[in-house]
């Protein structure tokens, strides 16, 4: 390996300062405060990211990249050396015969039932969209939820039996830990009516009559074990197919997975900080499968651990309260070249360094970034990228040698 490599830092860009073109990157314990990658399509984002998961894999690293049209995750495939084939766990939505099942709603902690239960809300409602969404929808589905995560055993297929299922609900409900959910089904719902009812089956039996979502969903028995994979630290590897599933299935299991994720994280609480294995999360087009939720346990998540690289294109991409979580929660901004709205907004956040005109005219791989270092995130500055190959690693290192 290059000597003047430190394995304890993930390096991605160099130095453009006159004749300075130094190598440098951000410590392993800065990432932990997570990453908010920022440009337009062709920037460069994506050589960035391959450059980190590449460290990340020689290094032994766990990590996660999420991919909605597996194009990248093909280029990642790729870099990974046979020694560490035995670490990837690969979940491929657009092979039907996928043989990897989830389920969001196995062996969940009874602490963290009521946080997935909002997070899958929060996931469906912006699946569904605001319109077809509803106080009492909502109200019902939410009660469904935590149902069915206090039974020993359930899936998103067991949510129109417990709604239309007597005999089954009377089952569901002897085993409710929840004082409020039991009193829900003994005295609430037995005042609806079919129409109201109707909304939340049409609206689950939409992604279940999907085949692919359907088997990984609720048939497959292989499950997916998200602790198991961060502790042991895999290279997780969850190919979204969007072509194959299409938008709305992509954007929904992304969601479920990054929400059990969550909360797999939180169980680390069993585990002594110093002993948290680092795990890292690339979402690359993350407004796709986010919350808000989610991005506002950022900060949370560090402490068990985890650590996010997000990226995408267009700030207008995202709502203004995730714009604002993300800013406020990442510790390291990257932004290569924007359009003149992005421009505006990101010249107030690295001001009084940089103007918008700057970052409409960054070439392509240049890139203007505020980086945390040692607990404090540096005034902004500008860097060009590098690329896998300006690393230098030797053979024998990569061997194992």
């Amino acid at each position: 390996m290059n000597p003047s490599l430190n394995p304890e830092i993930s390096y991605f860009a160099k130095v453009d300062f006159r004749n300075d073109r130094r190598l440098f990157g951000i410590a392993q314990n800065s990432r932990l405060n997570s990453m908010y990658i920022l440009g337009k399509t062709g920037s460069g984002k994506t050589n960035l990211m391959k450059t980190l998961m590449y460290q990340d894999v020689i290094h032994k690293r766990g990590f996660c990249l999420f991919d909605v049209n597996g194009d990248v995750l093909k280029e990642v495939l790729s870099l990974i050396p046979k020694e560490r084939d035995k670490d990837i766990v690969y979940l491929d939505a657009g092979n039907i015969n996928q043989e990897w099942g989830y389920n969001p709603l196995r062996k969940v902690a009874y602490q963290t039932r009521p946080l997935i239960a909002s997070s899958i809300l929060e996931t469906f409602k912006k699946l569904w969209g605001t319109q077809s969404w509803g106080l009492k929808l909502e109200y019902i589905l939410r009660n469904t939820i935590l149902t069915l995560l206090d039974q020993d055993k359930a899936s998103f297929e067991d949510i129109p039996r417990l709604l239309l299922d007597e005999s089954y609900r009377a089952l569901c409900i002897s085993k409710i830990i929840n004082s409020h959910v039991k009193r829900f089904w003994l005295l609430e719902y037995p005042k609806y009516s079919k129409s109201d009812i109707l909304p939340v089956l049409n609206k689950v039996g939409s992604f279940l009559s999907v085949p692919v979502l359907n088997k990984i969903l609720t048939k497959n028995t292989k499950q997916l074990s998200l602790r198991s994979i961060m502790d042991n630290e895999k290279i997780f590897l969850v190919n979204l197919a969007k072509g194959q599933v299409g938008s709305d299935g992509a954007h929904l299991l992304g969601s479920l997975l990054l929400t059990s994720l969550s909360s797999a994280s939180f169980t680390r609480v069993d585990t002594e900080p110093s002993e948290r294995k680092p795990f890292h999360i690339y979402l690359d087009e993350f407004q796709n499968y986010t919350t808000g939720s989610l991005v506002n346990s950022l900060s949370e998540l560090r402490k068990f651990g985890v650590s996010f690289i997000l990226a995408h294109q267009y700030l207008h991409q995202i709502s203004n309260d995730i714009r604002n979580a993300v800013l406020g929660n990442v510790g390291t901004i990257i932004c290569f070249t924007l359009g003149q709205a992005d421009s505006v907004y990101m010249a107030k956040e690295f001001y009084p360094v940089f103007e918008t005109q700057d970052f409409i005219n960054l070439p392509h791989y240049s890139i203007y970034l505020k980086l945390l270092v040692d607990g404090k995130t540096l005034q902004g500055f500008s860097a060009t990228t590098i690329r896998i190959e300006d690393l230098k690693y030797n053979l024998e290192y990569l061997s194992g040698g």
